[in-house]
C-alpha cells in the first residue's frame, strides 16, 4: 500500500500553474452552472458567491506556494497508491457539489421555488461558509501532509500531526467541507440546494471514516493519537 507512487512530479512553480489552471477551469464551470441555471446575469447573490468562491481558492493556493512549496507539489501530483474508495467517492462528491450549485441557480436565480430567503439566513450562511474556509486553511497550514488524495505518504515520511485544529478533531478539513456544502444553497437564495449539498457532505463523512481506518492501520502513532483525540469530526459526537 505504501509503495509505488507516480514517478512524474513537478516543480513548485509548475504545481502553482497547474493548480491555478484547475481552479480557473472549475471557476468557469461554477459560473456556467450558476448563471446557466439562472438564465440571467443580473443576479447579485450569484455574482457574490462566484467572486467569493474563486478568490478564496486563488488565495489558498498562492499562500500555499509561499508557505509550503513541497505540499503544493504533493497536491498537484497524482499517485498510484491513492485509496480505491477515494477514486469512487471523489467523483460522486464533485457531481453532488456541482449539482448543489446548479439547483441553486435554477431555484435562487430563476424559478424562485424557495421564495424569499431572509437576509439574516444568508448572512449566517456566509459566516458558516467563511468559518469553514478558515478552518480548512488552518488545517492546511498546520499539516505538511495535507494531500488532496487519501493515501499513506510513505514517500514523504508522513507523521501524525497533533498541532493546530488537529488538537480538537482528527479531520478538521473534512469538518470544514461538511459545513460548507449544506449552506451553499442558502448563500444563493435556495433551500432546495441544501439536499445535494447535504449529500455532498455525506460523501465526505464516508471518506473520513475510510481514511481514519486506513491511517489507524498503517500510519505509525496514529492509533495512539486517535485514543488521545477521540473525535473524527464533531467534538463530543463522532
Amino acid at each position: 500500500m505504501a509503495g509505488k507512487t507516480n514517478p512524474v512530479s513537478v516543480t513548485p512553480n509548475q504545481a502553482l500553474l497547474k493548480m491555478t489552471a484547475g481552479i480557473v477551469v472549475t471557476w468557469l464551470i461554477v459560473g456556467a452552472l450558476l448563471f446557466g441555471g439562472a438564465r440571467r446575469l443580473d443576479w447579485g447573490l450569484g455574482w457574490l458567491f462566484f467572486a467569493v468562491w474563486g478568490l478564496l481558492k486563488l488565495a489558498f493556493i498562492f499562500l500555499l506556494r509561499w508557505r509550503d512549496p513541497a505540499l503544493m507539489v504533493e497536491r498537484a501530483t497524482r499517485h498510484e497508491n491513492t485509496q480505491r474508495y477515494d477514486r469512487l467517492l471523489v467523483p460522486v462528491y464533485f457531481l453532488l457539489a456541482f449539482g448543489a450549485i446548479l439547483v441553486a441557480g435554477l431555484d435562487g436565480g430563476r424559478f424562485r421555488w424557495s421564495g424569499e430567503i431572509p437576509a439574516a439566513a444568508i448572512v449566517i450562511a456566509y459566516i458558516i461558509y467563511l468559518f469553514g474556509n478558515g478552518l480548512a486553511s488552518w488545517a492546511a497550514g498546520s499539516n505538511p501532509f495535507f494531500s488532496s488524495e487519501s493515501r499513506l505518504q510513505a514517500d514523504r515520511a508522513q507523521q501524525v500531526i497533533r498541532q493546530g485544529p488537529y488538537r480538537f478533531v482528527r479531520h478538521p478539513a473534512y469538518l470544514a467541507t461538511v459545513l460548507l456544502w449544506p449552506v451553499t444553497g442558502p448563500l444563493l437564495g435556495s433551500w432546495w440546494a441544501i439536499i445535494p449539498g447535504v449529500l455532498a457532505a455525506l460523501t465526505m463523512l464516508m471518506r473520513t471514516g475510510y481514511e481514519d481506518r486506513m491511517l489507524q492501520a498503517e500510519l505509525p502513532g496514529y492509533a495512539d493519537y486517535a485514543r488521545q483525540v477521540r473525535y473524527r469530526l464533531f467534538p463530543g459526537i463522532w
